[in-house]
């Protein structure tokens, strides 16, 4: 097996401190100078871009190198199986939770679709794309968790593990540590990253124009919370896994994804996380860029509540046959969230069109909030690391020695 404890420590770029400073900065600068701070967007947008064109081949690198690794061993059959298993098991989990809470909790019952404070919202919305500058629009956004880049790599990595004395492999790995060395680098930038966001946030939309939609806010963080600790909680007993001191190890990675608002600053740090952690590193290469296409629990969630908040905001009546067809569309619809900036809520809009439970002026009345959803990347998240943990565990690959030590005290069973 394996050992991770031969995993180098790697500096962390963008540790909580500089973080929470840039985030207060970012505050207080929308407060002051909205009109300056929408145009401070592009710092976040230029590291989501850098992320972007680094990720994309590191994802190729890993997942050739991973399935190279299973397929000499041969266990990607039977690792691709359960994973795809319990990816849709996940899946279907938190498309019902997500109906489950909008019914529940309500958070559009009452709220009139042409109020002041929604036309409002709409308003700022169209903000920020003018704010854009041309020559960030003509830049090329690379999607490095497309289904293309899944299919292309697992064939090649399957390949070359059948001629291991081939020098492909051991090019594979040395492209890989280099792209490893440059998210290192980028990831300093993760501050500004996280000034530009929220000072563009705030400077958009305001804090009191945000107020119409604090109870959906609210509504979608207590769903994900719930969802967390019950759904995820029980996963992890199943792997002995305390999800508490598992969350407690993974804080710098959920601080950085929830200060940058990209679930790809935390690709390459979760992955050498989980290695420290005791699951095989070959395991970890596969499962986690696949989990970040095709494992979104937090992003599905987000999906189905936010198509019951927008029918409630419209006075659509909610019955079961509306129910399960918003259920079955947005199951198929969310697949095409894969991952990356603005799918979440590209794919929202395109589902709430396909099955009519809101007019355009309703659905944009969400676009001023997105980026505030920090609770639908978290989720994903801690969905990706969790993923790993019980595959390695289901596959007895993971070194419950490692993984207590690791954990601390609170982790033994």
């Amino acid at each position: 097996m394996e050992r991770p404890a031969t995993i180098r420590r790697t500096p962390r770029p963008a540790s909580i401190l500089p973080l929470a400073v840039a985030i207060a900065a970012g505050l207080a600068f929308g407060a002051a100078a909205p009109a300056a701070a929408v145009r401070m967007h592009v710092l976040s947008e230029i590291f989501i871009r850098l992320l972007g064109w680094i990720m994309c081949p590191l994802v190729f690198c890993m997942l050739v190198d991973g399935a190279a690794a299973l397929g000499r061993h041969r266990g990607v059959g039977r690792i691709g199986l359960s994973m795809l298993l319990y990816f849709g098991a996940m899946s279907l989990l938190s498309m019902l939770a997500g109906l489950a809470a909008g019914v529940v909790l309500e958070p559009g019952i009452g709220m009139a679709a042409g109020a002041d404070g929604g036309m409002l919202l709409a308003r700022h919305a169209t903000i920020a794309p003018d704010a854009a500058p041309d020559w960030l629009a003509q830049l090329p956004a690379l999607q490095p968790n497309n289904l293309a880049v899944l299919a292309l790599a697992l064939p090649c990595g399957l390949a070359a593990g059948l001629r291991p004395d081939l020098r492909l492999l051991a090019w594979i790995a040395g492209a890989r540590r280099g792209l490893l060395a440059a998210v290192r680098i980028v990831l300093w930038l993760a501050p500004a990253a996280a000034f530009g966001a929220m000072a563009s946030a705030v400077g958009r939309s305001g804090l009191a124009s945000l107020l119409p939609l604090l109870r959906f806010v609210a509504s979608i963080n207590l769903a994900s919370i719930l969802f967390v600790f019950l759904v995820y909680g029980a996963v992890a007993r199943l792997a002995r896994l305390p999800l508490g001191r598992f969350l407690v190890f993974l804080r710098n990675e959920l601080v950085l994804v929830a200060s940058t608002g990209a679930t790809l600053a935390a690709l390459a740090p979760l992955s050498e996380r989980l290695a420290r952690l005791g699951c095989p590193r070959r395991l970890v290469d596969i499962v986690l860029p696949f989990s970040y296409s095709l494992n979104l629990s937090g992003t599905y969630l987000y999906i189905a509540m936010a198509l019951v908040f927008l029918a409630e905001a419209s006075d659509v009546r909610l019955g079961w046959h509306e129910l399960a067809l918003m259920f079955g569309v947005g199951l198929l619809s969310s697949k095409g969230a894969a991952g990356v900036a603005g799918s979440a809520l590209a794919t929202l809009v395109a589902t709430a069109a396909l099955l009519h439970v809101a007019s355009a002026d309703t659905v944009a009345m969400l676009v001023a909030i997105d980026r505030t959803m920090k609770c639908r990347l978290l989720t994903n998240v801690i969905g990706h690391g969790l993923a790993c943990v019980v595959l390695a565990s289901r596959d007895g690959s993971l070194d419950q020695e490692v993984l207590r030590r690791e954990l601390g005290p609170d982790g033994k069973r």
